[in-house]
């Protein structure tokens, strides 16, 4: 059977839930966190089969104040919700969320027949705080702080991701933990894990090694606003707010320039210096605050990166959110770090920001695009609206961390234990727009880059070793690796495979880290590697040591092998429709070349790629 006879069956293959997933993909509002191009193919390819009118009325538990928050909004604007997910797709989404990988078949199949009520709260807490749950964070943290080997070098990139790693294994306060990032001084951040934060943002003269001193500090508080306070200071880092974001941010079209070079000066007395003087290296870095090694921040000094500055004398330091400055005589970081990670707004950023790769849309969205007068219902800028779809959530939500000693893991038990958070994607009703804000349904999220990749090799047991550069250490999944630079430098893979694991990872919407942030933007491309690309078809074959190698060693029937390839790459049963079309297909291939074109089709079925 040829590729194109096999998506015709493919197409065949999509079940009635296949089909909700179609209709339900993509209200007009979502987010853009979405893969909004896959998305709408999908939407294309089946036709509505969710009827229009109202939904009864689905009885869902209110868990904690998350529920009590969402659902009490629901029921006071009359709109109809979904149900809760099923078992099987709770377990595919919560494996996806928390560890980044797709579950194994024979677990979900075990996990459904479970008759424990309680076993979707032991799951989370079997998940949260693992080793896998330890990886997939890292990753993510280092993809947002966009730490790259060509910023901070390789040995400096490994140390800050062991470092990273530790302190979420070990549920290290998460205030503490980014204190340490903004005071960290070291000789050389190769030598001192969180030094690499801060370094990362250094700016350079045009001679390519000497440091820019305001610039530097310009970067690093622009970066540490967007990461932990949620707002994005870049527009007023040149110039005054008035005249230029009236459509964009209240709060920051009353801020001037001035304000931030005061919250920039809270680095005044940071020096970062490139090592070039140790090796011939871009990547290595000192940074400290010895007394009179800076002399503060300087209105006069030039810049390579940003408007010219055009004033005299040095800014005292002061806090952009209510105007704190720093006590006498206490080191300027020191008491940056004490400030930021004390203020109301850091909790609040902090978890919005999680709130949002959970849910798949900020309570605030976009996550560091916060109006601090849109905040409270009562005082709002005049011609604005309520920013947060719901305030009280968001204000509890915060407070709940910071009464749990700012403790992440608490954090993500405490969203994903919510039935707001279990809901299904399909939708009983005709959706409207104005759903979207109350998260009356799970919106649809495309998988990163990267959860597709491990996704296909989880399914198909098919690892390449990837090994970590500059150590002895091999992974099998990419959530694993230190940064996307690994599939360039690995030396346990060879020329061809790796070109091709760049060009996939890439297409996909990889970070580089360097100059670009992940996107689960679709496009034609990706359709075309997943059906075409020689990574997919490898791993559809039975080759030894392979899922489906180990089927046809056991003999399995063909009614048998189906149910287990369904469960392995989409974490639940045929319907009888897809069951019919598959025993075909093995009864006209074989079990053998059956099997490797039902894993061809598998993958390349869009619920493969989503996370619903």
């Amino acid at each position: 059977m040829n590729r194109a006879s096999l998506l015709a069956l493919g197409l065949a293959l999509t079940s009635s839930a296949g089909a909700q997933l179609a209709d339900q993909a993509l209200p007009e509002d979502h987010p853009p966190v979405v893969g909004e191009g896959v998305a709408e193919a999908l939407a294309r390819q089946t036709e509505a089969s969710v009827p229009g009118g109202h939904a009864e009325e689905a009885s869902v538990p209110h868990v904690n104040f998350i529920d009590e928050r969402i659902f009490g909004r629901i029921e006071r604007d009359g709109i109809p919700h979904a149900p809760l997910a099923d078992d099987a797709t709770f377990f595919r989404r919560v494996h996806l969320d928390l560890i980044g990988r797709i579950p194994d078949g024979g677990e979900a199949r075990e996990f459904v027949a479970d008759p424990d009520p309680a076993k979707r709260s032991r799951l989370i807490g079997e998940l949260v705080g693992g080793v896998d749950w330890r990886d997939r964070w890292t990753y993510w943290h280092l993809d947002l702080w966009r730490t790259s080997q060509n910023r901070v070098g390789m040995q400096g990139r490994n140390l800050f991701h062991d470092y990273v790693a530790d302190a979420l294994l070990l549920n290290q306060p998460y205030d503490e933990f980014i204190r340490e990032l903004l005071t960290a001084e070291a000789r050389s951040n190769w030598y001192v894990g969180p030094a690499s934060y801060l370094v990362r943002w250094a700016v350079f003269a045009d001679n390519c090694t000497e440091i820019m001193h305001e610039d530097t500090a310009d970067e690093m508080t622009v970066m540490i606003f967007r990461h932990f306070m949620g707002v994005n200071l870049q527009c007023v880092s040149c110039h005054d707010g008035v005249n230029h974001l009236e459509k964009v941010n209240a709060w920051l079209t009353a801020r001037k320039r001035e304000e931030f070079w005061a919250q920039a000066a809270f680095f005044g007395n940071t020096r970062v210096l490139r090592r070039v003087e140790l090796r011939n290296t871009q990547d290595e870095y000192l940074i400290d605050d010895r007394d009179g090694a800076r002399k503060g921040y300087s209105r006069a000094a030039p810049s390579t990166v940003r408007v010219a500055r055009q004033r005299e004398g040095l800014v005292r330091p002061r806090f952009i959110l209510g105007g704190e400055e720093p006590q006498p005589g206490k080191p300027l970081r020191e008491e940056l770090a004490r400030i930021l990670t004390a203020h109301p707004q850091f909790a609040k950023a902090t978890v919005n920001r999680f709130w949002a790769e959970f849910m798949g849309a900020g309570i605030v969205d976009p996550v560091d695009g916060f109006d601090f007068y849109r905040m409270d219902p009562g005082s709002l800028a005049e011609g604005w609206g309520v920013q947060p779809s719901h305030p009280e959530l968001l204000e509890e939500l915060a407070q709940d961390f910071i009464d749990s000693g700012y403790d992440l893991q608490h954090l993500h038990k405490r969203i994903v234990n919510s039935s707001a958070y279990q809901l299904s994607a399909d939708f009983p009703a005709e959706w409207k727009p104005s759903y979207a804000r109350h998260f009356a349904r799970k919106f649809l999220v495309r998988l990163s880059a990267e959860q597709v990749y491990d996704a296909i090799v989880k399914a198909t047991n098919l690892h390449v070793p990837i090994q970590i550069p500059l150590t002895d250490k091999r992974v099998r999944y990419m959530v694993q690796m230190r940064g996307p630079a690994d599939l360039r430098r690995s030396a346990s893979i060879g020329p061809q495979l790796r070109q091709d694991l760049q060009f996939f990872s890439e297409t996909f919407g990889q970070a580089n880290r360097e100059f670009n942030e992940p996107t689960r933007q679709g496009s034609i491309i990706q359709a075309a590697l997943m059906m075409n690309s020689n990574l997919v078809k490898e791993k559809a074959k039975p080759l030894d040591g392979s899922y489906l190698s180990s089927l046809l060693a056991s003999n399995a029937e063909a009614g048998e092998m189906v149910e287990a390839l369904f469960w392995q790459f989409l974490t639940r049963e045929p319907d009888e429709r897809e069951r019919r079309a598959a025993l075909d297909l093995l009864a006209e291939r074989g079990r053998a070349a059956g099997g490797e074109d039902l894993q061809w089709v598998l993958m390349n079925k869009m619920e493969f790629l989503f996370n619903r």
